[in-house]
C-alpha cells in the first residue's frame, strides 16, 4: 500500500503545471523518493542509529527512523491514517512533522502541509533561529545534518507573537496509526522538503484547509 501511495504522489508531482520556483526544487528533489526510501529502509532497517553515524564519513541527509523513536526538534514525512478520520473535518494522509515532544505511543508535532506557502516560510524562518546541532562523534565530517534539530516546546511556541502560525498546524499522532516507517530529514534539505507539494488530504480540497488556517491565525 506504502509503494503506491508514493508512486501516485511522484505522478503527481512529476505532472503538475503552475508550480511556484520553491516547489520546482522541491519537485526534483522528491523525484525518486519512493525507490529512495525503499532502499533506505532495506539496508537500514532497524540498523542505523545515530551512534553509528560516527563510523560513516558521508554527510547523511536522511534516516529511516521507527514511529517509537522519532526525537523533538526533527523532520519527519510518513504515511498517516487517523483512527477517528470518520469524525473529523479534513486531515493529511502524508504529514511533514517537525516533533515537539513524544510520550508512549504519541507525538505531538507541527505539521507544516497545513499552511500555505508564505506561512509556512515565515514559521519555518522564525523556528530556524533556534536551529541547534549536536556534536558530531567523527572528525571527517563535524556538520552531519542529521544531527540538527529546532530547539522549540509548545510552551514557547504560545509565548512568542512570531510563531502565531503554528497553531493550525499543531497536531497529536498515534504511532500505531502510521502506515509506514518515518523519513527523517537533515538539516541541508529541510527548506527544500518543507515546499513538497505531496499533502494528501482527506475530506478537504488545499486552498479550503489553508483558507481555515489563515483564519485561526488572525484571530489569534
Amino acid at each position: 500500500m506504502a509503494d503506491n501511495v508514493f508512486e501516485a504522489l511522484r505522478a503527481r508531482i512529476l505532472e503538475s503545471d503552475g508550480l511556484l520556483p520553491a516547489e520546482r526544487k522541491a519537485m526534483l528533489w522528491f523525484k525518486n523518493y519512493s525507490t529512495e526510501l525503499s532502499s533506505w529502509q532495506q539496508e537500514y532497517r532497524g540498523k542505523i542509529t545515530h551512534g553509528k553515524l560516527k563510523s560513516r564519513a558521508e554527510a547523511f541527509s536522511k534516516m529511516i527512523v521507527a514511529p517509537g523513536r522519532a526525537r523533538p526538534g526533527r523532520f519527519y514525512f510518513f504515511l498517516y491514517s487517523p483512527a477517528g478520520y470518520k469524525t473529523l473535518p479534513y486531515y493529511d494522509r502524508f504529514p511533514f512533522v517537525l516533533v515537539l515532544d513524544t510520550s508512549p505511543g504519541h507525538i505531538l508535532g507541527l505539521n507544516f502541509h497545513y499552511l500555505n506557502n508564505l506561512h509556512r516560510a515565515r514559521l519555518f524562518d522564525a523556528l530556524y533561529t533556534r536551529a541547534r546541532r549536536l556534536p558530531s562523534a567523527t572528525s571527517t565530517d563535524p556538520n552531519i545534518p542529521l544531527n540538527s534539530y529546532i530547539d522549540v516546546d509548545y510552551d514557547l511556541l504560545t509565548s512568542m507573537r512570531k510563531f502565531v502560525a503554528f497553531r493550525p498546524c499543531i497536531r497529536s499522532y498515534r504511532t500505531k496509526q502510521m502506515r509506514t516507517t518515518l523519513l527523517q530529514v537533515g538539516e541541508s534539505e529541510w527548506d527544500t522538503a518543507l515546499f513538497l507539494p505531496v499533502e494528501m488530504f482527506r475530506k478537504a480540497s488545499r486552498q479550503a484547509v489553508w483558507s481555515d488556517s489563515r483564519k485561526k491565525i488572525r484571530t489569534r
